[in-house]
């Protein structure tokens, strides 16, 4: 019995205890937003049919329901001139739609009218830039003789010499000009043994540990 009395206070709390608990409860409630797809009232709202009160009435509700056994009247039917008609139409169409299509004569070229505007916008895009054809040069014609090196070739009987007509002529190197010295064509040197050495090692007094600290500093201070 003993221990049941103890017990039982554990599991049952006072009322004075819960109370101040049951009215903070609305206020909490209050401040939390419940989403309305959890929201047991705009659930119930939706299947009840509450919600679709505001909605306007679908048209037709004030006819009559329609009779499905009811049948329209059969549609008049057309002379047979215009028949005939319709039926050469579609096998003019049939017989042409098995022949490929023929390009039409005369095809209209479209008009690339300016826009109107202030300039006027132009219809299409300005044409490619036309230049003026090279004069060619008989590199191995009949009139031209082979020259030594370090001289120019003769201009043809009856032709004047192209080029300014005035200002000395640009001189050409009669033989090849000579190539890099030997010293730069060849490898490089190998590096010293200094570069290719490890690094030295550290010192000891680096690699110690540090010394311990004074006794002053692991002291504790003085009490004023």
């Amino acid at each position: 019995m003993g221990y049941q009395g103890s017990v039982a206070p554990c599991l049952f709390p006072a009322p004075r205890r819960v109370a101040p608990g049951i009215l903070l409860l609305p206020l909490l409630l209050g401040a939390c937003e419940v989403p309305k797809e959890i929201n047991p009232v705009w659930i119930y709202d939706q299947v009840s049919g509450r919600a679709d009160r505001a909605r306007p009435a679908p048209p037709g509700l004030d006819r009559p329901f329609p009779n499905l056994a009811s049948v329209p009247p059969r549609p008049e039917k057309p002379p047979l001139a215009v028949r005939e008609q319709l039926s050469a139409a579609l096998a003019t169409d049939r017989t042409q739609s098995r022949s490929p299509l023929e390009p039409r004569a005369g095809a209209a070229e479209p008009s690339f009218a300016p826009a109107p505007g202030t300039p006027p916008l132009p219809g299409r895009p300005p044409p490619p830039p036309q230049l003026a054809g090279a004069r060619p040069i008989p590199w191995d014609g009949p009139d031209v003789e082979p020259t030594a090196p370090g001289q120019r070739a003769a201009p043809p009987a009856g032709t004047a010499p192209a080029g300014p007509a005035s200002g000395p002529a640009p001189t050409v190197p009669a033989s090849r000009p000579s190539g890099p010295p030997p010293d730069l064509l060849a490898p490089p040197p190998p590096p010293s043994r200094d570069l290719l050495a490890p690094p030295p090692l550290p010192s000891r007094d680096l690699l110690a540990p540090p010394p311990p600290p004074s006794p002053d500093l692991l002291a504790p201070p003085a009490r004023r």
